[in-house]
């Protein structure tokens, strides 16, 4: 009897669970580890939602930023720009000091006889040589002839150095008057070639011409002309 007993007994300890019979530390390990799953499934099903909308809202973000900085960029460029066009127009204003335009070179030619009455030198010739076209300005050379004393030819051409408006002497020939001249007190006669400068509408429009702006990066260039047969 006691014999069928133990048999019993046993018998019901080796039928318990595969999970009883393991050791405590399998056991834990077990449980942690469903734990870990549990809490993995939990946390796709209540956040994987929000998650997605975190992902695009950054996204949003970022291309927000992109076109933030894009828009830096072009700002920079228009207060570069403008910084460019204020400086130009200086320079237009102070070359418009130096150089008159074309209606003003007149008064220009005027200053320049009452200069020769001022020193009493007598106006023989002045005449208008054909003028010479630059980038930025048109040189307006003018033959001039005179007679007077050698000090009054000094003074003027003094005088023109100080002048406001930029103008140059060249081709100066001086030479003895004649007795008649010289019995009035008009010792010399002289001859030059005052250049006055002025700005024409040519120029004014270089001046004032925008460069082309220069093709963003990567923009393939223009095809070439086909050649003519």
């Amino acid at each position: 009897m006691a014999a069928t007993m133990t048999t019993l007994v046993k018998g019901t300890e080796e039928g318990g669970s595969f999970f009883s019979r393991m050791a405590w530390y399998y056991q834990m390990g077990l449980l942690l580890l469903l734990s870990g799953l549990l809490i993995l499934a939990a946390d796709y099903l209540l956040y994987s939602e929000k998650r997605a909308q975190t992902v695009k809202i950054e996204e949003k973000v970022q291309q927000l930023k992109a076109k933030n900085a894009q828009g830096s960029i072009i700002r920079q460029n228009l207060a570069a720009t403008e910084q460019t066009l204020k400086e130009k127009r200086d320079e237009i204003d102070r070359l418009r000091d130096l150089l008159p335009d074309q209606v003003e070179i007149s008064r220009v030619y005027d200053n320049i006889k009452d200069f020769l009455r001022e020193q009493k030198l007598e106006l023989k010739r002045f005449v208008h040589m054909k003028s010479v076209s630059n980038d930025f300005y048109t040189a307006q050379p003018i033959q001039i002839e005179v007679t007077g004393s050698y000090d009054s030819l000094g003074q003027f051409f003094s005088r023109l150095g100080f002048f406001s408006r930029i103008v140059s002497v060249t081709d100066v020939e001086v030479k003895q008057a004649e007795d008649s001249g010289q019995e009035v007190g008009r010792s010399i006669n002289g001859s030059f070639v005052v250049t006055a400068y002025y700005i024409a509408p040519e120029n004014l429009e270089k001046l004032t011409m925008k460069k082309p702006a220069a093709p963003p990066p990567g923009t393939p260039a223009a095809p070439a002309a086909p050649a003519k047969k």
